[in-house]
């Protein structure tokens, strides 16, 4: 017969797999973001007037919702997503330098505002599923 505190460390461990998972999503999340930020031609699948802007908000509304899912403390996991602003600074200066692509503030801002947007649902999402985070 399996006992109760059985059941709450194998729920543990089945959650800091899934921690450890959403990390390595993470990593190779922010490696693919900027590898096609860096590239010097990107042909997007779908073309509407500021397709890009869309774009770039998924992108880093995605970059910004998995720290809140693979971090332990809040603070933590609000750097870390707060962090991917920073990050889509960094390569749109990057940008500047690589031929066929540009500097854009209206690209900073729908990477800010993606950030911004998934805070939200992360915390949501941490309060939905307490035994995801140890605050």
């Amino acid at each position: 017969m399996v006992t109760y505190s059985e059941m709450i460390k194998d729920s543990e461990r089945t959650v800091l797999k899934w921690k450890q998972v959403i990390l390595c999503l993470w990593v190779l999340s922010m490696v693919a973001i900027s590898y096609a930020s860096l590239f010097p031609r990107l042909d997007v699948p779908m073309d509407f007037w500021n397709a890009d802007k869309f774009y770039h908000f998924l992108a880093y509304g995605w970059l910004a919702l998995l720290p809140p899912l693979c971090f332990e403390e809040h603070r933590t996991a609000v750097i870390a997503s707060l962090s991917m602003i920073l990050l889509g600074i960094l390569l749109e200066i990057c940008q500047y330098y690589i031929p066929g692509r540009l500097f854009s503030w209206y690209d900073v801002a729908a990477n800010s505002a993606g950030v911004i947007a998934s805070l939200s649902i992360g915390k949501g999402l941490r309060n939905r599923f307490p035994a995801w985070s140890s605050d």
